[in-house]
Order: C-alpha cells, then structure tokens, then sequence
C-alpha cells in the first residue's frame, strides 16, 4: 500500500488544509495551556483574525523551509512510498541514525506534514506531506522537461 496522495491538481487545497489543521492544533494547545491555574483563561477570547493570517503565514513559511532541507525532504520521501514505516525501516533507508532521524522527524510533525505512532514506533506521511512531495516532484520534472526544450 501507499501512503494518501491527493488528485494531481488539488496541491494547495491539501497542503492548505493540512496548515489549517495544524493552527487548529496550535491554537487548542495555547488555549489548553492559558487555562491551566497559572494562565488567565482568556486568550482564546483576545485571539481575533487580524492574528490569523500572520500565524498561517509563519507556518506556511516554516512548512516550506523544513521540507526544503535535503535530509527532511529525504525522509518525507520514504514515508511517501507507504502506508507507515518502522522508525527501523527510516534509519536504514535514510541512513540516519535514531537521534538524528527523531529529530529530523519532528520537523515534518511540527509543521504536519507527518504524523509520529508511539506506541508502534512508526511515522506516516499526511496528506499535506505528500501533496508537498508530489509537487516537489512535479516542479522538478517540469523545470528538467523545459530546460530540454530549449
């Protein structure tokens, strides 16, 4: 089997909903943690849309500048080949070690482009991850295609 992979022409509607899941997730955890005894209770209530498009930017910045590291896209790549992977399997494909590839898998959670199963010792690609790797590839097939034509 093989990991999710959107239709070839809804790139941005995956990848931008994939961002829009990890705001979600941002926000419900600054919300969770502003609730606790030592917070106020009331930053979700103070939270306004002017904040939103400044943090979707951020995000959407830092997703591009993590898949763009070779060793990240490397790794999202390997994921993207199936349905899930054995942090095992990872290590010897990408030939990182554990440390380095848990690092490096954080990354790609971070921003959501993966996804990391503790308690299987597995990661998988998410849907935004594999838009993003698919069109990687296709920019780069196309970019080689225009350059033989001239």
């Amino acid at each position: 089997m093989s990991a999710p992979t959107p239709a070839d022409d809804d790139f941005i509607g995956a990848i931008a909903g994939g961002l829009a899941g990890r705001l979600r997730s941002l926000v419900a955890v600054l919300d969770r943690l502003d609730r606790l005894e030592s917070g106020s209770g009331s930053w979700l209530s103070t939270f306004d849309n002017d904040e939103l498009p400044e943090a979707a930017t951020e995000l959407t910045l830092r997703t591009l500048r993590t898949v763009a590291d070779p060793n990240n896209f490397a790794l999202l790549s390997a994921l993207a080949t199936s349905d899930s992977r054995s942090i095992g399997q990872l290590m010897e494909i990408t030939g990182f070690g554990r440390l380095a590839l848990s690092e490096q898998l954080n990354d790609l959670v971070q921003v959501g482009l993966a996804t990391r199963l503790i308690d299987t010792d597995h990661a998988q690609i998410t849907t935004a991850g594999a838009s993003m790797v698919r069109l990687i590839e296709i920019l780069g097939a196309e970019a080689a295609r225009l350059y033989s034509k001239q």
